[in-house]
């Protein structure tokens, strides 16, 4: 494990050990003026705000030009200890803007969310004691109030507060020499935690917040009570994602919103014989603040420290160099490699840390983020649409708390990460190849996108920018960017697409009233639902598909990687009064794009992993006959908002072939468009999905969680888990940490399908492990690619006929021709030799 300064799970408070050391004599000072601080969106490492497009550096004062209701900037390195001590803080604000509802500015003092001690937890869920001046003519400690005096200059006032760990008082004076009399606030409990500066505090009581504008200037915070804790910093790099594949790295810096005058460019260090070495140099991308690295000719036998490297430079021309450390592991070709599956992050969980430490301590060898690193929600403040440059910061600050939850993981594993609808602020995304939404932004039941181009296409580089260049970088429709791809590590080769952006619209096929995407009955003749031209994945992503089956480079197992499952998986939608037939948004339609795709994946023995439904599923695809495609497996979401189930036992639907675990809801089940599904396992929510004492209890009870896969190169096995939120994982209950049927332990083969009766001549090979194709000797076509586990095989296919088999790669191989299938048993025998 490694041991860089934010691999621990942050926290509020140092060790007890650090305080009684520490004389309560001893003084720890901060302050801020922000002279020294280019203009620019992001205040500094030492600082977070909250929303984060709504503040800014501005000529030496900090300015609030938004009016969210208790808009705040958190200050992460400097706190109050729950030690007994003293503080005095202090700040000058002026009214920059007074809104038509008033408004008000200030502190929250002592600011600490109850369900986790983390500081990033704190920032966007910690309650303190509120500390201000309401333009309407008063003051305020909390509950105390005191009218300012007649003639209060706004434009220019200071406010302080000093105390010790259950008393407060506070100060208010304009430039002029008015104040107010002393408030003071006797405190039942010890104050500790965070302090912020806020724009428009929300007043006690039913008073309004209100909409004005403020700026503030020389924060000052000081005192025994106050403890620095600098390893809190968040920036200047925030984190780093890459991939390995192939002996090529690619490797993203995401940075913050830095100014024009701020220095553009960003280093990529290693380190060689305990030196650190610049290896390459690249300019910041000035609309989703990320730098690039590619290095080809990579050796991937061993671990190689590397570190981002910005260089701040202040007004005055003083530069301070700053690193974000991490390790570019080897490629973990010779043992198994276990890949941690995550989707789905709605923010009440946020930083998830039972889950994260969890994730930590299975210590995957790769992580995939398979979409909705964030909603439109999160950071508790909504999404701006326009103009471009404000919806991509308000985008940023929302996809920052993904980073900041899951960066130390990151920092030193590949990452693949690929969006999804609400990422680029969609309930439902029908892409259609990247066109704009008819009419703008509207309901999420049509076709199109609704944000500008330009938005997406950060969204798709802050994602998808460290992914293996994409297989063809054209872009598709308004210039939007692609990132569809492969990648071959630990010897699995993965195919990462997209399952919506170039979705037809469910307005193409639906005839019903309501929403297009909402079939609420069913339908004798399902035909309709598949008109000629209705796509899943398109043409540009079946031809990338069809290109990687036949690549085996450095690979034994075949992994898809893809947003949702392809299937109808959920019955009850959002509540458990609200039975929906059929949801066009799943991937089970449209049925013959998803066929074609499963076939595709059945020839090369490929597994599927996928998120988005919000409720885990293990299932066995089928197509003409069940279980005769390969497995997927749906991961729990990380933090789960909006509620599906999947309850056939309850609608009265008949069991067939439950499986052996005899879990409820379980077995074989058609869904609304004719697809034959084999449901292994469920995770569904129970009945009780509600705990307001408990955000994390809240996301227990609503079935959120982690995926975690084995892929066992050299026993060709796939070992699925499903944990929970809150799980134990070093000391698991089958009951309790992981969802009912998981862990499952299937063979890479089980993935060819069931069912298949037509059987070759067995073929021994004299070298074993090789690569086997086999095609239909009329046709041409492809019936089957994969590599072999050991040096015999008696291949079984799923149609009759003449077949030609070519055993081996890179130049050495043979083809054995004329070969034929017998029903059911085939006592012929091949020997290749190579």
């Amino acid at each position: 494990m490694n041991n860089y300064k934010n691999m621990k799970l942050s926290v509020l408070f140092l060790p007890v050990i650090l305080f009684l050391m520490t004389s309560c004599s001893q003084k720890t000072e901060f302050s801020a003026n922000f002279d020294n601080t280019h203009n620019r969106i992001w205040i500094g490492k030492n600082f977070w705000s909250v929303p984060l497009e709504d503040w800014r550096a501005e000529e030496g004062k900090l300015h609030c030009i938004g009016t969210v209701p208790e808009s705040r900037v958190n200050l992460l390195t400097h706190v109050l200890s729950p030690e007994e001590g003293n503080f005095n803080l202090s700040v000058t604000i002026g009214l920059t803007k007074e809104g038509s509802a008033g408004g008000s500015a200030g502190f929250l003092v002592g600011v600490v969310d109850k369900e986790d001690p983390d500081i990033r937890a704190a920032c966007y869920f910690g309650e303190g004691i509120k500390a201000g001046v309401n333009l309407k003519g008063y003051a305020f400690l909390q509950t105390e109030q005191v009218e300012l005096p007649e003639g209060f200059d706004f434009s220019e006032f200071n406010i302080s507060v000093a105390g010790n760990g259950n008393n407060l008082k506070m100060k208010v004076i304009d430039k002029a020499g008015n104040h107010i009399k002393e408030l003071s606030l006797p405190v039942e409990e010890e104050i500790q935690g965070l302090v912020a500066v806020v724009s428009n505090l929300r007043p006690e009581g039913k008073e309004k917040p209100g909409n004005s504008t403020f700026c503030f200037d020389d924060l000052k915070l000081s005192g025994s009570k106050v403890v620095a804790q600098p390893d809190e910093a968040f920036g200047p790099v925030l984190w780093t994602m890459y991939t390995l594949s192939k002996e090529t790295v690619k490797m993203m810096a995401l940075l913050p919103p830095v100014g024009k005058d701020d220095n553009q460019e960003v280093s990529l260090q290693l380190k060689v014989s305990e030196e650190w070495k610049t290896v390459a140099t690249e300019n910041i991308d000035p609309d989703s603040r990320t730098a690039v690295f590619k290095l080809q000719n990579w050796d991937a036998t061993k671990d190689v420290n590397y570190r981002i490297e910005y260089i701040e430079r202040e007004k005055g021309g003083a530069e301070t160099p700053e690193y974000y450390e991490g390790t570019i592991r080897k490629d973990p070709v010779d043992r198994p490699l276990k890949f941690g599956g995550l989707t789905c992050q709605f923010h009440f969980g946020f930083p998830y840390s039972p889950l994260v430490e969890n994730v930590t301590k299975l210590d995957p060898d790769i992580l995939y983020f398979s979409g909705d690193q964030i909603y439109e929600g999160n950071g508790g403040y909504p999404i701006k649409r326009e103009p471009a440059d404000v919806s991509i910061v308000n985008y940023l600050g929302k996809y920052y708390m993904f980073g900041w939850a899951f960066g130390d993981l990151m920092r030193d594993r590949p990452t693949i990460c690929t969006p999804d609808d609400h990422d680029v602020f969609h309930g439902n995304l029908w892409g259609e190849s990247g066109i704009s939404k008819p009419g703008g932004a509207g309901s999420s039941d049509t076709r199109g996108f609704m944000q500008s181009v330009k938005m997406v296409n950060v969204v798709n580089r802050t994602q998808c920018g460290q992914l293996p260049d994409p297989y063809d970088a054209t872009p598709i429709e308004q210039g939007m960017s692609v990132w569809y791809t492969g990648l071959t590590y630990g010897r699995v080769s993965f195919a990462i697409i997209s399952d919506r952006i170039f979705k037809t619209g469910p307005e193409a096929v639906s005839d019903w009233e309501g929403r297009h995407d909402h079939m609420k009955e069913p339908r004798e003749d399902l035909s309709f639902l598949d008109k000629p031209g209705v796509e899943l994945i398109g043409k540009r992503q079946t031809e990338f598909l069809n290109d990687w089956i036949m690549d085996w480079e450095q690979a034994d197992m075949k992994v898809l990687l893809s947003q949702t499952v392809f299937a109808n998986v959920a019955t009850h939608h959002g509540s458990l009064s609200n039975y929906l037939y059929g949801d066009l948004d799943s991937g089970g339609w449209p049925k013959a794009d998803r066929d074609k795709a499963i076939r595709l994946m059945c020839k090369g023995a490929v597994f599927h992993i996928n998120g988005d439904q919000h409720v885990p599923s293990l299932l066995q695809y089928g197509l003409e006959n069940y279980r005769s495609g390969g497995w997927s497996f749906c991961t729990p979401a990380i933090a789960v908002i909006y509620l599906r189930w999947f309850l056939p036992d309850e609608l009265g639907i008949p069991v067939v072939d439950r499986p052996e675990h005899g879990y409820p809801n379980t077995g074989k089940y058609e869904d609304a468009f004719g697809n034959k599904n084999y449901v292994y396992a469920i995770g569904n929510p129970g009945k009780n999905t509600v705990d307001r004492d408990s955000r994390y209890n809240h996301a227990q009870i609503r079935s959120s969680g982690f995926g975690f896969v084995t892929f066992d190169q050299k026993e060709r096995t796939i070992v699925a888990d499903a944990w929970r939120f809150k799980a134990d994982v070093e000391n698991p209950n089958p009951m309790r940490d992981q969802f009912p049927g998981w862990p499952l332990e299937i063979s890479q083969f089980d993935n060819l399908g069931l069912g298949a009766e037509n059987v070759l001549p067995e073929i021994t090979i004299t070298k074993p492990n090789q690569l086997m194709q086999i095609r239909n000797e009329k046709t041409g076509e492809l019936a089957q690619i994969y590599r072999l586990k050991g040096n015999i095989i008696q291949p079984k296919l799923h149609s009759s006929g003449t077949f030609r088999v070519i055993i081996g790669e890179d130049g050495n191989q043979k083809e054995i021709a004329g070969l034929k299938t017998l029903k059911g048993e085939n006592p012929k025998e091949v020997l290749v030799e190579l």
